[in-house]
């Protein structure tokens, strides 16, 4: 009986329950260690953590259920039957192994196919084949399946007891190509529209960077979804959880690559971009000072990624007050844009955006004005007028029109902002926060401080939770 156990003791109670993901077998298997020992929970917590392999393939003879086998027999049985009936399924079910038990999708498995051998590739040449070949795992239960979501669920255990089984080089082979499937599907975060596969996958990227660190991988697909990761995440707004796997793939590529490689100047980049938006503007100002100076030496002058971190250098002397430089610098990108790419890419938009809001702030509203409206339509025609790069320059117009006084102009292009960055972004993103500040600030210039007030809540609340 539990009923005089302190809440410490209901505690680790409960996290010997999750340890065990609720399995009757599991569960009657620890207690009756417990009881033969007369050993605590917390005890057998800290015994499971050194000695699981030992735990787990240990029948007590106090089992208060008549189950003839441990744990780990009882699923090793189950694992060779899964072998003698499918070999595809027996690798499918340790690759699994290595994955978040949970909501494994069917997709990210046939998008990396690819990277897992001979056995398992035959998968992506042939989707039904994976129908057979889960139909064999569902036969002897240790995965199951949700149809409508056509993602797969392994119990905890079953990873653990499939994982202790292997040797340790085996052990690394099968990390290693997990971290290449889920590398390989892993979205870039720069298409907007598979923000929700990247958020779909994120749980198993969590487990292979896990994985990355347990076994020092240093190949160039652990950088790469370390680094695709914390480029969604930044996006999202999650700057916190997206500065680990940032600094990871930058620390994997100057070890593989060594110093001067491009793709180091791309992860140099993102976390200037992650200071910048913390606040950590001189932080920010050297990353991207050192992403210039490699893509200079391996681009040349004249080439479009050069053009990008004059224009971001630009951004960080225009916060500073530094406006002269500011100007020589989105002046010097927007000429290699145009010359390279032409006068409609979105990236001329850029420069354009960033000159306007510098002229803006110096009163030169009409430098500033027609500036920023070929930005938008820039940004309309390559991106659709719902995409976040469109709310940067509406909220950006926006602002112009009010220094100038003209709040009826700015009001409904400051809503429109507000909604993209909502729907685009989601509720608790900073750029919301941004912009629902601008939108209050605006309301009380024009004397409506009834309606500024709720949205200065909700971006007091998005900034708590920031920073929480």
């Amino acid at each position: 009986m539990l009923v005089d156990v302190s809440e410490d003791g209901w505690h680790e109670a409960e996290a010997t329950c999750e340890l065990m993901d609720g399995l009757p077998l599991a569960l009657d298997q620890a207690a009756a260690y417990i009881e033969e020992n007369q050993c605590s929970f917390a005890d057998y917590l800290r015994l499971y953590q050194t000695r699981r392999t030992a735990l787990l393939k240990r029948r007590s003879a106090l089992s208060k259920r008549d189950y003839p086998k441990s744990v780990a027999t009882t699923w090793s049985l189950s694992f060779e039957q899964v072998e003698r009936a499918d070999s595809v399924a027996a690798d499918l079910l340790r690759l699994c192994a290595f994955l978040h038990p949970d909501a494994i999708a069917e997709t990210m498995i046939l998008e990396g196919a690819a990277e897992l051998g001979p056995v398992l590739q035959s998968l992506a040449d042939d989707p039904i084949r994976l129908e057979e070949v889960i139909g064999e795992l569902r036969k002897y239960s240790p995965v199951q399946r949700n149809s409508e979501t056509k993602t797969l669920t392994i119990h905890r255990l079953v990873q653990t007891v499939l994982k202790d089984a292997m040797s340790r080089e085996i052990q690394r082979a099968w990390a290693e190509q997990t971290v290449r499937v889920v590398s390989k599907a892993f979205p870039d975060p720069e298409d907007v529209g598979r923000w929700p596969i990247c958020e779909q996958y994120l749980p198993h990227m969590r487990a292979c960077a896990e994985l990355i660190e347990q076994w020092n991988m240093t190949f160039a697909e652990a950088a790469q979804l370390l680094h695709r990761a914390g480029a969604y995440l930044y996006q999202r707004g999650q700057y916190t959880e997206a500065e680990l796997p940032l600094q990871r793939a930058l620390a994997i590529r100057e070890q593989a690559l060594g110093r001067d490689h491009p793709d180091i100047a791309t992860s140099l980049y993102n976390l200037a971009f992650l200071s910048r938006d913390q606040g950590k503007h001189e932080q920010a100002k050297l990353l991207f000072q050192h992403a210039l100076e490699i893509r200079q030496q391996v681009f040349g002058p004249n080439h479009p990624n050069v053009a990008e971190c004059l224009n971001n250098l630009a951004w960080l002397y225009y916060a500073q007050g530094k406006y002269e430089q500011a100007e020589s610098f989105y002046q010097r990108g927007l000429v290699i844009y145009e010359r390279v790419l032409g006068p409609n890419n979105h990236y001329v938009g850029d420069s354009l955006n960033g000159l306007a809001l510098l002229y803006g702030a110096q009163s030169k509203y009409e430098q500033a004005e027609p500036l920023m409206q070929r930005s938008l339509v820039l940004f309309e025609q390559v991106f659709g007028s719902s995409h976040p790069n469109v709310a940067v320059c509406l909220n950006n117009l926006a602002r112009l029109y009010a220094w100038q006084g003209k709040y009826k102009q700015a009001e409904p292009l400051i809503q429109r902002a507000l909604a993209i960055r909502e729907q685009s972004l989601g509720p608790k993103h900073p750029s919301l926060a941004a912009t629902l500040e601008g939108y209050a600030e605006l309301l009380r210039k024009i004397g409506r401080e009834g309606e500024a007030v709720p949205l200065e809540e909700r971006a007091k609340a998005i900034r708590a939770n920031l920073t929480a």
